[in-house]
């Protein structure tokens, strides 16, 4: 890699390159990978190159050599496996989720390496597409410095935000890991993070909405932090985080909107199989692709009738006045993915929409995630202006029937298949006449009919979970069956319950 060379990118093509489509479209990882083989030196790359940079200028003739060889090594990596990753798991070295095995001699690297990444609580460092040798030169400089003694990990991503460094992304190492994978045996942890993070990224969207009123700059960290804790969620079990974003509290649908979005692109994301820092990133797209609106009156935003012409135009503009309001972050870099998004938001899949597409502007790939998940939560929220909401499995037919001319069609196919007939949320009446609320999809995909649900008593209170897929005592029929889904708005309290903690 030269001063000037670019990572391929990593998002689509990893997709097309990682998974193969088997088995009525069910995405599967691809064949073992060339990581296995080129782990070891990329490994001893980085170490060279990070003792190299302690001792000597970055522009000192070792220095370079160093970083030239780690250079040529991350884009063979990048070139075989589309993004590049190193993580640091339980005393295991992993690259792209491949854990590396060396010999005697290159055991000292790979140890230096871990023990380093410890010490700064770095859990993984990924190597985005455009970072170049100055950057990857800066990175080590500043990473090998001694690590502070309070706010490690928050302290070097200072140190990296303020030189400028945005291609190479770091994730913290908390004990969060593990408890999210214990998550699934103690279901009231899963349940209390889920909710911290939902209401912790709503405030979030007040503080941005304060921010731009007041002239301030945005916390870029704090959103990037929010998203990465969902990812980590939703990488363990995101029904309760789906469950909150399906909960429709008009008052704050400025903020929780934003938020649903996020989470809904996510899981997308995360279903597409690409990399957690991946679907992070597009978490924060998603979180801010409706900033411009700060910029449109009340009056409008809220009008409990039709935009007429004027205001119709005015309204339209909120997709460039968020891309302009991105613009002012200090770190331009760091928010090129959210400007696309903000700008492109209202455009689909066949060109149509706002603001006019020239005709060689292509759609950012992450705008095609997030006009899924917008448009899906735009439909299933009442509004002043609409009287009626539809409900979730006809917001589903509805993105299936447009599939190819407004929304693209691959994301579209992951979307329905990780929503299920009923999403989670759903709130359904039974054929015995009880009203229930869809609380997870049945593991069993051949009853996409019959999920997992909670029984809305009158009294306010709900059941234990009931799978629909269930016999009857000594039977082989079902107990109950889902008659259709109903609109929630008279039992949306009860609903709420069985997400929200008590």
């Amino acid at each position: 890699m030269t001063a000037d060379s670019r990572m391929k990118p990593s998002f689509p093509a990893s997709i097309a390159a990682d998974c193969s489509i088997m088995n009525d479209d069910i995405f599967l990882p691809g064949p073992a990978r060339q990581i296995e083989r080129l782990g070891p030196l990329l490994v001893y790359c980085l170490f060279s190159a990070g003792r190299t940079v302690r001792i000597h200028d970055v522009n000192n003739r070792a220095a370079q050599a160093a970083l030239a060889k780690l250079g040529q090594t991350l884009d063979e990596c990048a070139r075989l496996e589309g993004r590049v990753a190193i993580a640091s798991v339980s005393d295991v070295l992993l690259i792209n989720d491949v854990r590396i095995i060396v010999d005697s001699q290159s055991m000292g690297p790979l140890l230096y390496l871990i023990d380093e990444m410890k010490k700064r609580k770095v859990e993984e460092i990924d190597f985005g597409p455009d970072v170049t040798l100055p950057e990857l030169g800066s990175f080590l400089k500043l990473f090998f410095l001694e690590p502070a003694e309070e706010d490690v990990f928050g302290e070097v991503n200072r140190r990296l935000s303020e030189a400028g460094i945005v291609n190479i992304r770091l994730t913290e190492w908390i004990e969060r890991e593990k408890f999210l994978r214990d998550a699934k045996e103690e279901r009231r942890e899963i349940r209390e993070e889920s909710n911290k993070v939902m209401s912790r990224a709503v405030m979030f969207m007040g503080e941005v909405l304060r921010s731009i009123e007041q002239r301030r700059p945005i916390q870029l960290p704090k959103a990037h932090r929010l998203t990465q804790q969902m990812a980590d969620i939703i990488q363990t079990d995101e029904t309760i985080l789906v469950g909150l974003s399906s909960i429709k509290d008009y008052d704050e649908y400025t903020f929780s909107h934003s938020v649903n979005v996020s989470v809904l692109s996510m899981l997308i994301s995360d279903r597409m199989g690409l990399h957690k820092n991946d679907t992070a990133q597009i978490g924060v797209a998603a979180l801010l692709h409706d900033i411009g609106k700060t910029h449109i009156p009340q009056s409008i935003l809220n009008k409990p009738a039709r935009l007429n012409t004027d205001e119709w135009s005015l309204m339209k503009r909120h997709s460039m006045l968020g891309a302009i309001e991105l613009s002012r972050v200090r770190s331009l870099r760091a928010v090129v993915d959210p400007i696309f998004v903000s700008l492109q938001h209202h455009l689909l899949y066949n060109g149509s929409g706002y603001p006019v597409k020239p005709g060689a502007w292509e759609l950012h790939p992450y705008t095609h995630i997030i006009v899924i998940a917008d448009i899906y939560d735009a439909m299933t929220t009442p509004r002043i202006y609409r009287e009626r909401t539809l409900t979730p499995d006809r917001v589903l037919r509805y993105i299936l029937h447009k599939s190819g001319e407004m929304f693209d069609p691959l994301v579209v196919k992951v979307f329905i298949k990780t929503m299920g007939l009923y999403p989670v949320g759903t709130v359904v009446e039974l054929d015995t006449g009880e009203r229930a609320v869809v609380l997870r999809q049945n593991d069993r995909t051949s009853f996409l009919h019959r999920p997992v649900v909670s029984l809305l008593r009158e009294d306010g209170s709900h059941s234990e979970p009931i799978d629909l897929a269930a016999p009857a005592d000594g039977g082989t029929s079902c107990r109950r069956s889902i008659a259709g889904s109903v609109q929630d708005a008279d039992c949306e309290a009860r609903k709420a319950r069985c997400f929200v903690m008590k």
